[in-house]
This record gives structure tokens, sequence and C-alpha cells, in this order.
């Protein structure tokens, strides 16, 4: 069905629309935007139009030749669809005002709309082809469009958008050669081919789900998996693989078999990537005819599509048994010359594929007539067995009968009719498996998916039939079928994603009281809740972690924005503050952050998860904020079921010092501090080996720098040592960083949270945003080492990063890791309650003794929920009591209600206490009532009952 374009100055032409109009499945239509805005598309008319006669008219006058083979022939033709296309273009160009400009423009573009469509309605016949040199074109186009119009000019805009458009039908062409859904089944059926040579191993999961793990490899081994899963022609594992004995051909077709996945996934990725760029390239371009055009961009994209089509070719001729150079490479320096080698290599990848899918075809063509006759020999070596035998040996048929008369002399029709029944089934069963027999014996699918693998299987029947690439309707059958294959799971079993994890409901409701617990710290301190973007433009987030920028994960460029995926919520916290202007703050913001880190699922390290943080924004006294965040990160550990805690405290300014007082060069600081920040995972020596051998600083000066990173302790304790000592002499920023610690001591002191902190001048928190105080907060006891469960520190100058010049907001903060904080609480669990994290979800079940009560247990829970407590009810029509009672103790809910015949005529139910095994009979007007007694709380409630109890103990 023909769809229509529209172009114009507010429309973009995509590679697939630019395809089907050269196709001739699509019409162009001019979209006009009026003075107000609006947008509105006219039909041109082309037949009502007394120009088109003129158009024919000097077609027909024009002397070209004709070219159906494609591409560029020797006379210097375009192909019919790269004139189409061409044509388009320049109408689209024309269209947007980009090279000419006025009433002419959009008059010359609506002709040429109209060209085009007249194209495009003589169907196969008659195709126009103009000359694929810029000069010639404009002619040609001058005398097709008349002399009133006949501005196309001969520009340097013209041969480049001739060329685009060429490239981007040749792109179009590779990415569907290259797709998963062509080149990856066609090249499974040469393993197929070559399947006493090979096996799955080299394509398994371990491969390339984990130790070569690029996208486009994945994927490609993905696919053939699924092709090949149940071939009896490939061997499972690599201890049957026969050896080619030094049969150079074999052994290089088996080569090139083994690593399709190495060279089919990076060549699509290449292509692909092409294709986006090439789309934006051909939707725009300089603002007048009379530039340069700089085909960089286009070129680079080109040139590496064009080595990954001359890939994907070779390997396909060398999995055949020809030579690994049959494509040349080339390395094209203008469009012009990049259109023509992709036209070669396009057309040469094309006929390679078609050349590979006949032979393995044919290959299993053979196959399945050997295999049918194998089948068929047996047939008939069995019929003559039991021909021999005799199928009349039981001679005496009276007697049969009346064996089958007494067979069931004494049953019950109840044993008989079970009986007859299983012979039935038996009988259904055996019949089946004659049925599946003969099918394999004819050929067909049966025979099929008994020797071939399940998507080879698939695609023999489609690509017997047609192996023209170039057929749409082919391409959508093969699409649709491995397609089909892979949603079916059969290429892997599904996995999460690596650093990640799904949450069990009875993980969840661990995660939810620790959200809890720390949304109400938060809250108590008086800050406000806000959200940002999951992802941030790119240059918001590099350079403000240092050597940690590294693990911040890309997104894929889709034309665009370069975005990113946020690495934690302090950088996109000091974005929110340039751009709302908010002033003072104190927030804080709890959600999902990405780091593309080598995860260690035991110790809560995950590529994805979760950050609390509490931030303060803005001028206040000096280490007044500070103190707060600190007193803050206590509380919330302090709270947590995690037990005993510590949080390390340093100064990055006395950190600083220390470097400079051991004579570290300044552009070194960086580097060191992130040395020295792994202390707490390594050894001194292996640190000290770091700084020296690999930071490249001289050992005198590392060894200085151990005898102040070692020190740690007592708050005040170490203040005094320090101080005492005169450790930092005269040095002007360590005073003042010790200045800072001091008045922060006293504060915590008066908060009663310096218990908790711990002196330590090797704390440096690697991040490059840190201007004052950092601390860091970790787990002091138990076997589970998960590492640091939070930290923080003043950030004065990353907001100003946002900002206008000479503005600046100081910041101090601190966030929790709460998957770490969770793994703590988990393992706490399982210790007290022997192995189990099991916690009821519901206080009460709902249950019923007797038939067609569902409807009365629906009411009863009802009741608790207009009452705010949690229940629920069995889903089933007439449960068992026994069985509700069974589910009940094992999901250690607390309660039951059970409903009764003569309890629902009465307006009762009664009360079951599991824990202390009572039950009592109550009216439904005093069940809530009753329940709140026996200490059933309503939802939400449950801290404010955790307080009223400690209050009364106390």
């Amino acid at each position: 069905m023909m769809h229509t374009i529209l172009i114009g100055k507010t429309r973009r032409v995509t590679l697939d629309e630019l395809l089907s109009l050269s196709c001739g499945e699509a019409k162009l239509e001019m979209q006009l935007v009026a003075d107000n805005g609006d947008a509105a598309a006219i039909e041109n008319g082309a037949e009502d139009c007394a120009m088109v006669a003129d158009m024919v008219a000097a077609w027909e006058k024009l002397s070209l030749g004709k070219n159906a083979s494609g591409g560029v022939s020797g006379g210097g033709l375009l192909s019919a669809g790269a004139t189409i296309a061409s044509l388009a273009l320049l109408s689209l160009t024309l269209s947007q005002g980009r090279v000419v400009r006025g009433d002419c423009a959009s008059q010359l573009s609506s002709t040429l709309v109209d060209l085009v469509n007249h194209i495009v309605s003589r169907g196969t016949d008659n195709k126009l082809q103009l000359p694929a040199n810029a000069a010639g074109f404009a002619e040609s186009v001058n005398s097709l469009v008349g002399d009133s119009l006949g501005v196309v000019e001969d520009k340097p805009y013209l041969g480049r958008l001739i060329s685009l458009a060429r490239v981007s039908l040749m792109l179009t062409q590779a990415r569907s050669l290259s797709s998963k859904n062509v080149s990856d089944p066609i090249a499974s059926l040469s393993i197929e081919r070559l399947g006493q040579y090979l096996s799955l191993e080299p394509f398994s999961t371990q491969n390339y789900d984990e130790l070569r793990p690029h996208r486009g490899c994945v994927e490609s081994a993905s696919v053939l998996r699924a092709c090949l899963q149940g071939s009896t022609m490939v061997n499972a594992t690599n201890k049957n693989v026969k050896s080619a004995d030094g049969d150079i051909g074999v052994e290089n077709c088996v080569k090139y078999a083994k690593t399709i996945p190495q060279y089919h996934g990076p060549a699509r990725e290449a292509i692909v990537s092409a294709c986006k760029t090439m789309e934006l390239e051909m939707n725009c371009s300089e603002s007048t005819g009379n530039l340069e055009f700089d085909d960089t961009v286009a070129l680079l994209a080109g040139n590496s599509a064009l080595g990954g089509v001359v890939a994907l070719a070779n390997g396909s001729v060398v999995r055949v048994g020809g030579g690994d150079n049959s494509i040349p490479t080339s390395n094209p320096s203008t469009l012009a010359e990049l259109a023509s080698a992709l036209e070669l290599s396009a057309g040469g990848l094309q006929r390679a594929l078609e050349t590979e899918a006949r032979i393995g075809c044919e290959f299993m063509a053979q196959e399945l007539s050997k295999k049918e006759a194998e089948l068929k020999a047996k047939e008939a070596e069995k019929a003559k067995r039991a021909g021999e035998r005799g199928d009349n040996a039981n001679t005496n048929p009276n007697a049969n009968s009346a064996d089958k008369a007494d067979e069931f002399a004494g049953v019950s029709e109840g044993q008989k009719a079970k009986i007859l029944k299983k012979r039935a089934e038996k009988e259904a069963k055996a019949a089946a498996k004659r049925k599946a027999k003969e099918a394999k014996t004819a050929g067909g699918s049966a025979a099929l998916s008994s020797i071939f693998g399940a998507g080879t299987a698939s695609i023999y029947p489609l690509l017997s039939k047609c192996n023209d690439l170039s057929d749409s309707t082919l391409l959508t059958e093969l699409e649709t079928t491995i397609d089909g294959l892979l949603s079916g799971g059969m290429q892997r079993k599904p996995k999460v994603p690596k650093g990640t994890r799904d949450y069990l409901p009875e993980q969840m409701r661990i995660r939810d009281q620790a959200f809890k617990i720390i949304r109400r710290v938060f809250q108590r301190h008086g800050a406000v809740e806000i959200d940002t973007p999951v992802f941030e433009r790119k240059e918001t987030l590099t350079g403000k972690y240092g050597e940690d920028s590294k693990l911040i994960y890309d997104l894929a460029d889709q034309g665009g924005e370069m975005l990113a995926l946020r690495y934690d919520l302090t950088v996109p916290f000091a974005r929110f503050l340039a751009v709302n202007s908010v002033g003072n703050i104190r927030r804080f913001h709890i959600g999902k952050v990405y780091r593309r880190d080598q995860p260690a699922l035991s110790k809560g390290r995950y590529r994805e998860f979760y950050q609390c943080d509490f931030d303060i924004a803005g001028v206040y006294g000096r280490m007044v904020p500070d103190s707060e965040c600190l007193a803050v990160a206590c509380e919330i550990l302090d709270a947590l079921p995690i037990g005993d805690f510590g949080i390390k405290l340093n100064h990055r300014r006395l950190l600083d010092a220390i470097l400079d007082i051991c004579g570290v060069p300044a552009d070194k600081f960086r580097t060191i501090c992130s040395a020295v920040d792994k202390l707490d995972k390594e050894p001194w020596s292996e640190v000290r080996r770091e700084m020296v051998e690999e930071k490249g600083l001289k050992g005198e000066v590392a060894d200085k720098i151990g005898e102040f990173v070692i020190l740690k302790g007592e708050p005040w304790e170490m203040y005094k040592s320090l101080m005492g000592g005169k450790k930092f002499g005269n040095h002007k920023g360590a005073l003042e960083a010790m200045e800072d610690l001091r008045i922060c001591f006293e504060y915590l002191e008066a908060m009663d949270s310096l218990k908790f902190i711990s002196f330590d001048l090797s704390l440096a928190r690697g991040l490059d945003y840190y201007t004052g105080v950092i601390y860091e907060a970790v787990c002091m006891n138990g076997n589970t080492q998960v590492g640091s469960i939070g930290g923080g520190g003043r950030y004065d100058n990353l907001v100003s990063m946002f900002q206008e010049a000479g503005k600046a907001t100081p910041c101090v903060g601190v966030s929790v890791g709460i998957e770490r904080v969770f793994t703590l609480m988990e393992e706490r669990l399982r210790q007290e309650q022997g192995g189990s994290i099991k916690q009821p979800n519901v206080s009460v079940l709902v249950a019923s003794a007797g038939e067609n009560l569902l409807r009365q247990r629906m009411k009863l829970t009802k009741v608790l929920w207009d009452a705010n407590i949690s229940a629920e009810f069995s889903q089933q029509e007439n449960p068992k009591l026994k069985f509700e009672i069974a589910n009940a103790l094992d999901r250690e809910i607390p309660f039951m209600v059970i409903a009764g015949e003569e309890e629902a005529k009465e307006g009762t139910c009664k009360v079951k206490d599991l824990k202390a095994r009572t039950e009592e009979t109550v009216a439904v007007g005093d069940l809530v009532k009753t329940l709140r007694e026996k200490g059933v709380v309503p939802v939400g409630c449950e801290f404010a009952m955790e307080l009223l109890n400690a209050e009364s103990s106390s």
C-alpha cells in the first residue's frame, strides 16, 4: 500500500522513508507552514497540473540510457532508485529554504515533488535515470522542470546531495542485510553444513555474555544459539568435533564460522551507527549554497560502515569456500567515492549471502533426502519382520473372544471404566507416535526439526523457496521467524543484568523498613524532598568524580543530546540549585544511581543502587551544617538494625596540607589521594608501591606520607596529639582545617554524636568536588563485609561550576547506601530467625468453615480494611479450613478471623490467636476492637506504637 511522506520546513525524512520512495512504495507531499506556525499538508495533484505534460515531453527528449542493474552505470547514470532519492533530497532542501530562498524555491520544490510522484506512478517501466555528476544532473533537472524554474545550479551542495542519496540507500540496504534476522540465520546454515567440524561451545553464553560482553557479539551469538538449538548436525560440545586434517579450505571455513559473532556484531553496530549519522546529515546542511561543505562526519561514519560491510561479505564468501579478500577494501576520501564503494560492497554482500543461503539450503535438502530414505528403509525392515512373525499367530480366535468376554468378569463398572480409559490413553499416545514417525518419513517440518536446529528448520522453507534478499516479503518473513524464535526464550536462560538484582517480597519489606527509618530522620530535621531525572547531560557529570569518571554509564547517542545515567545524587543536586535558584535549602533525595563498577553482590556493591542523601545548601555558621549532617548520619545508622557502626572523619584541606608538607607536587594531589583512599582495603606496602611505581612519587616522599596516614583514633585525643606535637608546623591550610575540626567536635559533642566518630587521617574520599570535612560510615561488627555504608562531606565549589562567574553556593551533605545497609539488615534478620527472613505481610487472614461463604469472608475483610488493618482472604471459592490454617502458620500471620454458617446468621465470627493458640467468638461489630486489644496495629502506625510501648516501658 502506497504511503505518504511529508516534506517541508518542519519535516525530516528517514532512511526507511527514502528507501520506500526509491522502491516506488511511497509518494511525496509538500507541507507548508503558515505565518502562525500551523503546518498543513497539500496534495500536489500532479495529474491535474499542466506542467506535468511539459515534464513528460521533456523526459522523452532526454537521451539518457537506462541502467536497470542499479548503481552507477558505465555511462555515469544513477540507478532509478538513486535518481528518485536524489530528487527527493533536493526537493527537501529547497522546501526548507536552505540553498535557494523565496517563492522560487517553493515553486521549484513543489515541481520536483510532482516529478518524483510521476516517476513513482509509472511503476517499474520507463524509470528515469539522471547523470551522477552534479553538472549533468542540474542540466537534466532544469530541462525537466522548464526554463521558468531552471534555477538548479551546479554548486557543491548538489553533488553532496546526490552522494548522500546514494550513500543513504546503500547503508539502508546494508543495515537490512546485516541485521540479526538475515546475516546471522544465513550464517547458521553454514554452521549446520560444517557441523562435524564445529560445536556450539564457541557461541556459548560464557564466551560472549561473560568473557566478552560486547553488545553486538552477544546478540549475534544469541541468534546463532537459537537457530542451532536441537541440531543433530552440530556437536553440543567440543568432545566429538572432527578435525579438518590439514585441509586448508575447510580449516578456513571453520575458522570464519567459529568467529561469526566477533565480526557480525561489530559490523552490524558500525552500520547502524552510520545510518543514524547519515540520516542526520541528509536532513541538515549549510544555510547557503556558496559555502564549502565539510563531509568529515559523513565520511568517518560511512568508512566505518564500509569496513563492516566488507567484513560481512568476506566472511560469508569464506564460509562457503571462497577467498577471504573477495570484496576489496578501500578508503574513500570523498562522498562520491564512498557512494561508489558502498554500492560495490553492498551488492557484493547481497550476492554473498544469497549464495550462502542457496548452498546451505541445498545441503539441508540433501540431508533431508538421506534421512527420509533411512526412515523409509527402517519402516520397510520393521514391516518385513512383522510379516515374518505373522500377524495371525493366535490360531484360536474363538478362544481369544472368550478371553475378551471373560476379561471384565467380576470387575465393577467403575473399575472397568478406569481400565478402558487408560487403554484409550495408551492407544492415543501410540497413534500420536505413529503419526510423528510417518511425518518424519514423509519429510516436511517434522523431519526438518528432527535433524536441524529450531531456527534453521524454520528459515529453510523460506530461503529454499526464494533467496532474493531484496524481496521485502522474504525479509519480513525472516524477521517474524527470528523474532518469534528469540521471544520464546530458546537462546538462553533469562537473567538479570550484571550488577543488579531482583528483590523478593520478603526482601522488599526489609528495604521498605529501612526507607521509613531514613525518611523519618530526614523529616524530623526539617528537610524537604526533591527529585531529579535519572539521566543528565553528560557534560553535567563529567569532570566531577576524578578517576571514578570512567564508571559513568553513557547512554547511546540518539542523534540529540549526549546523556549519561547519574553517578550519584550530589552533582544533580548542584545542577538543580543552579537551575532553580532556590536559595538556602536543606533537602533530602532518595533515588537510584548507576556505576559501571565491578560488582560484588555479597558485599552489597551493585551497578544499580539507591542512595539516600541529606544536604544543606547556603551560607550558615562555621561548621554548623557540617555537624548536623554528621548527626543525621549517626541518627540514621543508630536507628537501623545493623549493629555497631563508626564514622571516619577527616578534612580535605588537611589532607592536601599533609601532601604539601611531605613534598608531593600539587599536580599529583588528586592521584595520590586516590591511592591513600585504598588504605581501608589494602596494606600500606601495596599503597606505597602504587604511589611510587604507578604514580611516579619518590620513595622518601611516600614514606613521609605514611607517617601521617596511619594515624587515627578518638577525635579529641587525635586533635591534642597533632596540635601538641606541632605535626603541621605553621602550615596555614592545616591549621585552618584543624580549627574547623575542633569546632565540629564541640558541636557533635553537644548533639551526643561524637561517640560514633573516629578521626582518621587516611580517609581521602576520591571524589574531586570535596573541599572541607569528609566522612565515611562503616559497619564495626559481624562477619558481613560490605565496605562503606555511607559518606559525604563539604563541596563549596561544585554548584558554582553551573552558575555565573562569581556566584558560589556552599554545600555539605551525607549519603547512605541503602543496598549495603540492606545486606546488613538481611543478614542480621537471618541470624535472629534461624536463616529465614520471612515476615507476615498481613496481620489477619480471614477464612471460613463451610461451603459458599466467600461473600461473608469478603464482608469481614472489608470491615478490617475500613479500620486500616491489613487483612486478606483466600481467592478460592470453598477452601478447606485446615489448609487455610496451615497457610497462616507457614506465613507467620498472627491472627485468623473465621466465618461459619451459624456465625453468619448470628452476626458473629471467631478470632483465632495462632501464637497463643486461643480462639473466641465475637460480634462482627466488636471485631476491630478485639483485634486492637490483642495488639494489631493499623497500617502506617507501627512506629507510633513502638514509641508508645517504649514510653510505657520506661
